[in-house]
């Protein structure tokens, strides 16, 4: 079997070659713009200003064309089925994690779907570790130094054990069931080496998330990455080992030992290792695996740094340009990924020079008149354009340089390291799990930039207001983009300085049933966030020192019974329920295995499905066509509504949630799967109380049909006609609040 065999381009020839168009156009823009300001605008009164700027956009235009040629041709892979011929071993390594998050991650290891053995490496020598290792079942590695930090420990478990091939987890990335079964058929090619899936992250309030949940998206700073870069350098076979998600061929790695030890991005080194030596390496671009990403500023900017440095210094010991091997796509999409983490120094030039222009009165353009500045609208507007349609809808330009400006000091740090200490190994640091807290420290340059833009514009001000100066429209543009900067430092500081993470475990927006008997009555709520720990409760009466002890959680695979402690009780919301945070009091370990399920099997994937939405020219589209449809078919209006219901086919009800809720129909979360076209009873559970109606099921859409828990289904209800739904669904629903 060829694995190339299985790859198919994302877009039709026709979309394809229309953006292919479009980046060649916007990248001569570009380069006809800077030709024009090497001959003409280069100010000779300030030289070396006027070429540090001209250098920074040389470094643009750089960086666009490596964007563009690693996106020239994303592509997909048809998963072939395995055959069973492969022994698989599991390796989570682990140093320092909690034990209960190590705990998700191992269980949802072992139940993963074709035969496997998973061991914990355990580099910090715990015996809790130890423990849980012989109370799930699995192995347990260890060794009596910490030699090569990850790569080590990884090698330790290598030579301890025999797997055709091998998946490598981190400690707190918990797989989907089916993850093996879509990535293990890819080495019927002998020449594969490595598949890789992307890393998507569980805990959406961390800081490089930013989710707008009334509309349904979701940015994430490695979006782009996983969703268009990586499978871009799969066409070319250069897509790379990220280090976690991963399954490696044994044979490939006999010559080294294992993983390529002495570098702090082992990952990365080892893929051009095994590219240059012929092997091939497979992307499977699905959601197959997701982690934790640093929840503060802090975390997050370590584990950049610890990125960016060891990208950088791998040209010491493997220069991809210069390595026998490589095929020249290789070569360039390598190095574009080492060059990606030097944009540090031209964003401080960009940073800098408005308020240096400020306050000094030189600029680094010269003259700055019409005719410039229409070829530099023109080359801004082809880029824009370009960038935003190559995207698909994954790059957004405000977030992108909202980052930009979060890691650039942290990039001129790891710039500094690689320029200064040459081939000197850094320190590997683990990435916190739980957070610090503020994160003052870490924006100190921040505040410095801050400051000093202010003082640049006052400065300016003055100089204007005492006529020293009546260059104007200079000022002006030099204010315009120091008030911008600054915008984007405020908006830095303001998430360095959020409220510190108080939870132990990561809290998942999800409605789940949930029943108590109180005063001999079986009272009905919902939770709208859940984690192992506890919940947000929605009830519909408030919870009183007599009111119910113990809450059934009704799960897909059934009840489970959690003693409760109330701890905060919010006012009445609009929707009539009322809110209770509240914690689980001493869950047992099945309880806590039980909600952990339910969350990763059901919830995560429903989540990260349901925010990525399509790009914005798709949904205008898309929201044309269903207006102009309205018009001539009137539909009535839909609410996104999260509710408790209870839904009969025949037999016994099961316990179902809303997703939207109009007069005509709703639709539902449901573990069980039914045939359309069947007649069905379901009760939607408001605060007001329960109302009944009839309906017929004309959807039927698999969620995730793979989960330990069973499977959860999308079901699309229409009511039946004739039953007066208006007085009941609809003055509910108007009340309701969108999760």
């Amino acid at each position: 079997m060829d694995a190339d065999q299985q790859l198919r381009y994302l877009d039709r020839t026709p979309v394809r070659l229309a953006r292919q168009a479009l980046a060649v156009v916007a990248l001569a823009t570009y380069l006809g713009y800077l030709i024009y300001r090497a001959r003409f605008t280069l100010n000779p009164e300030a030289p070396v200003f006027a070429m540090v700027v001209y250098l920074a956009e040389v470094h643009g235009f750089l960086s666009l064309f490596f964007y563009f040629f690693q996106t020239w041709a994303p592509c997909r892979r048809e998963c072939p089925a395995p055959s069973g011929c492969f022994t698989v071993d599991v390796f989570i390594t682990t140093y320092n994690e909690d034990v209960p998050l190590l705990r998700q991650t191992a269980r949802a290891a072992m139940a993963m779907r074709y035969p496997h053995r998973t061991y914990l490496c355990d580099d910090g020598r715990r015996p809790a570790v130890e423990a849980l290792a012989r109370e799930l079942g699995c192995g347990y590695i260890t060794r009596s130094d910490n030699r090569h930090a990850k790569a080590g420990n990884w090698n330790n478990a290598y030579a301890q054990t025999g797997g055709d091939l091998i998946l490598t987890l981190d400690a707190d990335h918990v797989p989907q069931p089916q993850f093996l079964e879509r990535t293990i058929g890819y080495f019927e090619d002998p020449k594969v080496a490595l598949v890789q899936v992307p890393q998507h992250y569980h805990n959406l309030d961390s800081v490089q998330h930013q989710v707008n949940w009334d509309e349904r998206r979701m940015y994430g700073e490695q979006d782009v990455f996983f969703d268009l870069v990586m499978p871009g350098k799969d066409y070319w076979n250069a897509a790379f080992f990220c280090g976690t998600g991963a399954v490696l061929r044994r044979t490939a790695l006999e010559a080294h030992g294992g993983i390529i030890t002495g570098s702090i991005t082992e990952d990365m080194h080892t893929a051009i290792v095994l590219h240059s030596e012929g092997w091939k390496s497979v992307y499977v671009n699905e959601i197959l695996v997701t982690g934790l990403a640093p929840t503060d500023v802090a975390s997050f900017l370590k584990q950049r740094l610890r990125w960016a440095e060891g990208n950088l210094k791998i040209i010491f010991d493997i220069n991809p340009l210069t390595c026998r091997g490589l095929t020249i796509p290789q070569r360039i999409a390598y190095f574009a990924s080492m060059f990606h983490w030097t944009v540090g120094v031209p964003k401080l030039v960009y940073y800098a020079a408005p308020p240096w222009m400020l306050v000094s009165g030189t600029f680094p353009i010269a003259p700055f008149d019409a005719q410039l500045l229409t070829i530099y609208l023109a080359n801004l507007a082809a880029m824009t354009l370009a960038y935003k349609l190559t995207s698909r809808g994954r790059g957004r330009l405000v977030m992108d340089e909202f980052f930009n400006m979060l890691n650039t000091f942290t990039l001129l740090q790891a710039t500094w390291r690689f320029l200064l200490q040459g081939r000197k190994v850094g320190v590997f640091v683990v990435t916190s799990k739980k957070g610090g807290g503020t994160s003052t420290t870490a924006v100190l340059p921040h505040f410095v930039m801050l400051l000093g833009s202010m003082l640049a514009i006052n400065w300016s001000l003055m100089g204007l207001g005492f006529g020293v100066t009546e260059d104007w429209f200079g000022a002006g543009i030099a204010i315009f983009w120091t008030t911008y900067n600054m915008a984007l430092v405020v908006a830095v500081v303001r998430l360095a300085l959020r409220p510190a993470q108080k939870r132990d475990t990561s809290r998942f927006r999800a409605c789940v049933p949930a029943t108590a008997e109180w005063g001999g009555v079986t009272r009905v709520g919902a939770t709208s966030d859940l984690s192992e720990g506890g919940c947000r409760l929605l009830w519909p009466e408030p919870i009183t020192s007599d009111g119910p002890r113990h809450l059934d959680l009704q799960l897909p695979a059934g009840a489970v019974r959690v003693a409760i402690d109330v701890i905060a009780t919010h006012r009445r919301t609009v929707d009539g329920w009322y809110a209770h945070g509240v914690r689980f009091v001493d869950p047992s370990p099945a309880t806590c295995d039980a909600i952990s399920d339910a969350i990763f099997d059901t919830v995560v994937p429903e989540l990260l499905h349901g925010l990525r939405q399509p790009p914005l020219l798709v949904r205008l589209v898309r929201d044309t066509w269903r207006a102009a449809h309205r018009r001539l078919a009137p539909r009535a209006a839909r609410r996104s509504l999260r509710l408790p219901a209870r839904l009969r086919a025949s037999g016994a009800p099961w316990w179902v949630t809303t997703r939207d809720l109009s007069a005509s129909g709703v639709s539902l979360v449901s573990p069980v799967s039914l045939p359309k076209g069947t007649m069905v009873s379901v009760a939607l559970q408001f605060a007001s109380g329960s109302r009944e109606h009839r309906a017929q099921v004309i959807r039927v859409r698999a969620i995730q049909s793979t989960g330990r828990q069973g499977n959860a289904w999308d079901l699309g209800l229409r009511f039946v006609e004739g039953v007066s739904v208006t007085a009941g669904v609809d003055d509910d629903a108007r009340m309701a609040v969108a999760s």
